[in-house]
């Protein structure tokens, strides 16, 4: 553009490149990391460098094989796709450790040789891996066809996390006992430093086994079915305590909020005044901007495009829109909504500022969302409106949380106000209309209103050019011709000021005006029920009432998602059923699932995180993880009861041979999750309550998982072995 317009200076003012580049940049250290405490939580639980070896190479392996496929299918990578991986690392290097585990117990615990033990070992734990696989796509499939908002943000995320596992699960069956021979082929035997961790694990999480053991017979011991009551109802007890205490505490939120770095401000100065005194009265509020630290760019736009219509957006010549771009929050000290709240006390220092809202780019997760907070309020009557406006925000005010309160028009727009002489006029040979069609100059067309509802004729508004708009004696002098010659406007009619709406707005053949609220950090269901508490109490009449804000979009989202976790349970049940031939086993393994929403609550409840769409996801990844872990529980109880051991003994086996792989299985999971859980990367806040309620529910359902499944699955169990 230089060359072209040599006399132009050009300065870019507004861009979100280096948002982007800073998150996937970001994101990769956290992928990094991910994989680092992964790989320790593997060698830690299995004492076996082995194991991590195979881990290792298993996961690039599975990052470009499924970043292969998404690009075969037209996707990209982002953040999105980057988080998917992360949550899934746990569940992609479970699959080729469960193999590498179970084919290195045919070597140890029954000596067989190598050739046998990777060929029994393999096919030992294919129907698990394979049952784990089907059962967590199952539970995640229906949220591909959610609907609306849900499926356009998640969709690449839950299709990525499918992907990851298919490929993760045909890796697991076939290079991982292809690199069992090369891993084993000198032997079994463990260096001193795997002795060493064997040792660390054998006094640390090796010891949990005897109490579960000892919780089994407890179970099994007199009055055996008053005990597993007793039991069940007190996990239940606790379920429904920590749901019901926490849910209220975190509030919920259609997507929590998150510092990106762009701040965005509007600022409203008197309607009537031109956009060059609204330019000259933010020039001292600029050069402080530019003096902050934390200020890389910004830009400013006045008004509206001129002869465009605006469709609920549309700013007065007095209005600035402004973008502010800030270093990344590693790079400073302030969060954003620190720095906005200096903001809007800085413009509102100006002279003549009307209002002022600073919020942070992005404050709702969909455009058409005016703000957080957006309170309509309808009549017939534009002239009601303003007084309802009034006080609804006047009450809103008193709400906690709400940054800033602001009206999306009002009266205080001065006009001359022409009431034509309708019988001097026709001694003239005039009519009204007639006037009104020689009152534009300069071409500017005339423009007759009328209300929609009764269908009467308004006001006619005329916006005149120089020199006609400076005071009431140049209007009156207006020249009219007429039949009988020309006469100045004054003869035909009377001219005062007034004050009117500076503009209007139309909703659903209604006059409408938007009170909005804009928030920090406080949950938008707690800031929506205040808020309407607030308006009761302000006894606003003569006007219809709605929330149109955040939650709106977050009922209608909500509700979207529950049905797809409903719908997946059920797949997941069939799922389950159609592979053991076991309705009664299958409900065992479903009946748990509730069980982690415990962990889910307080995980939340830690992290400092309110009840959203990705926490919604978290549990579905949730259901995901401990469906694989009972999936491996109760098919070694199988195994087992195919022994001819009883149901009892089964149990009890089950849990001292899978213990291991079902706790490495959840602590990997967690380990790979840390980066997101506390937000390693720019754009995580969106994200990391999915993380929060895996790593919550993960601590508390793979304790409890390993309790009530074999429990369960003991005493719904029959006389007869399976077969």
């Amino acid at each position: 553009m230089k060359p072209r317009y040599p006399n132009i200076r050009f300065q870019l003012a507004d861009t979100q490149q280096n948002l982007i580049k800073t998150a996937n940049t970001n994101m990769l250290e956290a992928l990094r990391d991910a994989i680092i405490f992964t790989l320790l939580v593997i060698l830690l639980f299995l004492g076996n460098l082995r194991a991590v070896t195979a881990a290792l190479v298993s996961i690039p392996m599975v990052f470009f094989a499924t970043l292969a496929i998404i690009w075969m299918t037209g996707g990209e990578l982002n953040m999105v796709i980057y988080t998917a991986i992360i949550l899934a690392l746990g569940m992609l290097v479970d699959d080729a450790v469960v193999v590498l585990e179970n084919i290195e117990r045919h070597l140890v615990e029954l000596k067989q040789d190598l050739n046998t033990a990777i060929i029994k070992g393999t096919k030992e734990v294919i129907g698990p891996v394979f049952a784990g696989t089907v059962a967590t796509v199952a539970i995640m499939f229906p949220f591909l066809f959610a609907g609306d908002f849900p499926q356009q943000i998640f969709r690449p995320l839950i299709s990525t996390l499918i992907i990851a596992l298919w490929v993760s699960y045909f890796l697991s069956i076939t290079f991982i006992p292809a690199i069992s021979f090369f891993l084993y082929r000198k032997g079994i035997s463990k260096t001193r430093f795997e002795g060493a961790l064997e040792t660390v694990y054998e006094k640390s999480f090796g010891r949990l086994v005897g109490p579960y053991m000892a919780i089994l017979r407890f179970s099994a011991g007199g009055r055996s079915v008053l005990r597993r009551i007793l039991m069940t109802l007190g996990v239940v007890a606790f379920l429904a305590f920590s749901v019901k205490t926490i849910m209220p505490v975190i509030g919920r939120d259609l997507m929590p909020p998150m510092d990106t770095g762009i701040i965005k401000a509007h600022v409203k100065f008197s309607a009537n005044e031109p956009v060059d005194a609204a330019e000259k009265r933010l020039l001292p509020f600029l050069g402080w901007l530019h003096q902050q630290p934390e200020v890389v760019m910004s830009s400013v736009s006045y008004g509206s495009e001129p002869g465009v219509l605006s469709l609920g957006s549309g700013l007065l010549p007095a209005e600035a829109m402004m973008t502010v771009n800030c270093v990344d929050r590693f790079e400073r000290k302030k969060s954003i909504w620190q720095f906005e709240q200096e903001i809007q006390d800085e413009l509102a220092k100006l002279q003549n500022v009307k209002a002022v809202d600073v919020y942070d780019f992005g404050a709702t997760p969909m455009s058409s969302i005016k703000a957080p907070i957006d309170v309509r309020l309808l009549a017939e009557d534009y002239n009601v409106l303003p007084e309802a406006a009034k006080r609804a925000a006047a009450a809103m005010k008193t709400v906690k949380g709400l940054t800033s309160v602001n009206t999306s028009w009002d009266d205080d727009f001065t006009e001359a106000r022409l009431d034509i002489d309708i019988n001097r006029a026709l001694a003239y040979g005039m009519t009204p209309v007639k006037i009104a069609a020689q009152l534009p100059l300069a071409g500017v067309p005339v423009a007759v209103s009328g209300n929609l509802v009764s269908m009467q004729n308004q006001f006619v508004r005329l916006y005149f050019n120089r020199p006609f708009d400076g005071n009431l004696d140049q209007l009156r002098l207006i020249p009219i011709q007429t039949p009988k010659g020309p006469v100045p406007l004054a003869s035909l009619a009377q001219i005062d000021y007034g004050l009117t709406a500076n503009k209007i707005e139309r909703n659903q053949m209604l006059y409408s005006m938007d009170v909005s609220g804009y928030r920090s950090r406080r949950a938008i269901s707690t800031l929506t029920e205040d808020t309407q508490a607030a308006l009761n109490k302000a006894d606003i009449q003569g006007v219809e009432i709605s929330q149109e804000g955040d939650i709106k979009q977050m009922k209608d989202s909500f509700g979207r998602m529950i049905k797809s976790i409903g719908i997946g349970v059920i797949l997941l049940l069939m799922a389950l059923v159609a592979i053991y031939q076991s309705v009664r086993l299958a409900i065992v393994m479903v009946l748990v699932l509730p069980l982690a929403m415990i962990g889910a609550s307080w995980g939340m409840l830690a992290f400092d995180k309110p009840s959203c769409m990705p926490s919604l996801v978290g549990i579905l990844l949730l259901f995901g993880i401990i469906i694989k872990n009972s999936i491996l529980l109760i098919d070694f109880y199988q195994e087992f009861r195919r022994e001819n051991n009883t149901p009892f003994e089964a149990a009890m086996e089950s849990v001292r041979v899978r213990f291991r792989p079902v706790f490495m299985t959840a602590f990997g999971t967690i380990a790979g999750m840390i980066p997101i859980a506390f937000e390693w990367a720019v754009g995580l806040e969106r994200l990391s309550p999915l993380a929060d309620v895996a790593v919550g529910g993960l601590l508390v359902g793979t304790v409890l998982t390993l309790i009530y499944i074999p429990m369960f699955a003991y005493s719904v169990d029959g006389k007869d072995a399976p077969k």
